[in-house]
């Protein structure tokens, strides 16, 4: 099955979906909203129970992803990873998004296992266990022995129809989002559409297996010279884009980690070791390490779980991130504000720098001071929100790595609460300073960076022929874009909608007019009936155009 089959268009279940999150979205409160897109005009709108509404919008949105159900959540913790797609305050309310999930029942998840292998569950898995050990929002975990060899495994099995539940979801918040973009000017800065395209190309991603497996593949090789960081090793001859087999780990959560205070400080620095390693290094990591997701095995072996969120970094990107930590360790205010821009893929061009540059100077000032959190997450997300405050947009994996790096460290705070990652800084950014000075060790080699340049210039002289020739023979060709084009389709339909209305009915006065005057058919009162009938629906539409006109002028 290929990926993108996973999200399937049903409109009937998409047009049931869209009733209930209209049903929910007036109960709390948000009956403006709907007025506005024109959504309480639907053929199934039915006014609410009414509820207090004395709660913030961002505890209402949650209140309402949590009401929605399992595939909703699901969004929200997505969404809750991207500080750089939805407000802050939204943000920080999804991270609290808790599950608790009721399993799916046995049958369903059996009859699903059997479809995905063509054989009886008996064949493949012995003593599974009906009751999951780990719920999730659109799997579940089972462990179980392989019929093969007598390994114990957990089965993790997406749960039957949250794939059809979630294309109705993605949408109708598309629709929605489009209805946005149209009618919601304040809203429009948040690109709503962008940001569920994004969510789809995420979900389809964490929907399939097969990507979650290729992910701890990955992670094992590149921490293969290190057994003390692994994810659980991938049955691969059994994964199916619907069911994941691995080797069941039996270990601790961090913050339920009873050893020394010594092994725990040496847990965290091997922890603080490993995502440094993933970013930094090999730019390939973990996107959502918090504290479930992490497990001390044997007391000295740290184990990641949940792989279905991972993020990958170009060359490029990753020496900027390299830049940013040297630059917020050292001090350098100018080399972060060059890093910033690096690291948007949309630049104003008439950014104030010297203003971008105080500001920043200001984060450095709070990440050297030895008050506060230490954290080197937070200080990165800090970066992004002064960047977005100047019109910067941050690149989405600067972003991710920022998150991934936060929740490392907040994980890692819970098992040796002393940790400063930041007062370490200072010895790592010195070691990647080094390290560029090393020929064949350096993420941004002096003599690829002068190549590169040398490329681009030999090549000017080239390219600005081509333009001038295209110049002379009139062929140069200009490009406009209009940005506030949004509008314009729903308006062509409206005045197309009006001026058919208006034919229509001018239409059937003047047929009513001929078949009056030729005094064809029955008669009621000395008058043709068909005549009057005519005149009597003209002048109904008449009203009628005549009202909305004035309704919505």
């Amino acid at each position: 099955m290929n990926a993108s089959d996973l999200i399937r268009y049903t409109p009937l279940a998409t047009a049931n979906r869209l009733r209930i999150i209209i049903q929910v979205l007036a109960k709390h409160g948000f009956d403006e909203l709907l007025d506005r897109l024109g959504l309480r005009r639907l053929p199934f709108w039915r006014k609410p129970r009414a509820e207090p509404h004395a709660l913030p919008i961002w505890k209402r949105l949650k209140l309402i992803i949590e009401e929605l159900g399992p595939t909703a959540i699901k969004i929200g913790q997505l969404l809750s990873m991207r500080p750089d797609m939805i407000p802050g305050e939204l943000c920080d309310e999804l991270k609290t998004l808790q599950e608790n999930l009721p399993p799916a029942p046995y049958p369903a998840i059996r009859a699903a296992i059997e479809l995905a292998y063509s054989r009886p569950l008996e064949d493949v898995f012995t003593n599974f266990e009906r009751v999951p050990v780990a719920t999730a929002s659109v799997s579940q975990v089972h462990r179980a022995r392989l019929a093969s060899d007598g390994s114990l495994v957990a089965v993790k099995v997406r749960l039957p129809g949250v794939s059809d539940t979630l294309a109705a979801d993605l949408d109708i918040l598309e629709f929605i989002a489009e209805l946005l973009e149209e009618r919601a000017p304040s809203v429009r800065a948040f690109k709503p559409v962008d940001v569920v395209r994004e969510l789809r190309k995420n979900v389809r991603r964490e929907l399939d297996f097969m990507n979650e497996a290729v992910n701890m593949l990955a992670f094992n090789e590149m921490f293969a010279d290190n057994k003390r960081v692994f994810a659980p090793a991938v049955h691969a001859d059994l994964v199916r884009p619907d069911v994941l087999v691995m080797d069941f780990i039996e270990g601790e959560r961090l913050d339920q980690f009873t050893g020394s205070d010594a092994e725990r400080a040496e847990l965290a620095a091997l922890g603080m070791e490993a995502a440094v390693r993933q970013i930094m290094h090999e730019g390939f990591f973990h996107g959502d390490p918090h504290l479930g997701n992490l497990r001390i095995v044997g007391a000295s072996r740290l184990c990641y779980l949940d792989f279905g969120m991972c993020g990958r970094l170009a060359p490029a990107l990753r020496s900027a991130l390299t830049d940013c930590v040297i630059a917020l360790a050292g001090g350098d205010p100018v080399k972060l504000t060059r890093v910033a821009e690096e690291m948007s893929y949309s630049v104003p061009p008439d950014l104030d720098v010297m203003s971008l540059e105080s500001d920043l100077m200001f984060i450095i000032q709070k990440f050297r001071t030895p008050c506060g959190e230490g954290l080197l997450g937070r200080h990165m997300l800090d970066v992004t929100n002064v960047c977005r405050e100047h019109g910067l947009t941050p690149r989405p994996d600067f972003v991710l790595v920022a998150r991934a790096m936060l929740a490392t460290e907040s994980a890692l705070k819970s098992l040796a609460p002393g940790l400063r990652p930041a007062a370490d800084l200072s010895g790592l950014a010195q070691a990647f300073s080094i390290r560029r000075l090393i020929p064949g060790l350096s993420d941004r080699s002096l003599w690829a960076e002068l190549e590169e340049a040398a490329r681009v210039m030999a090549g000017f002289p080239r390219r600005m022929d081509s333009v001038l020739r295209k110049l002379a023979a009139g062929q140069l060709t200009v490009e406009l874009k209009q940005h506030d084009f949004g509008k314009m389709p729903a308006t062509f339909r409206l005045v197309g909608n009006r001026l058919g209305g208006a034919l229509v009915t001018a239409a059937l006065a003047v047929s009513s007019a001929v078949v009056f005057n030729s005094g064809l058919g029955p008669h009621m009162w000395g008058m043709p009936v068909i005549g009057l009938c005519g005149f009597a629906l003209a002048g109904l539409l008449g009203i009628f155009l005549t009202f909305k006109m004035f309704r919505d002028t």
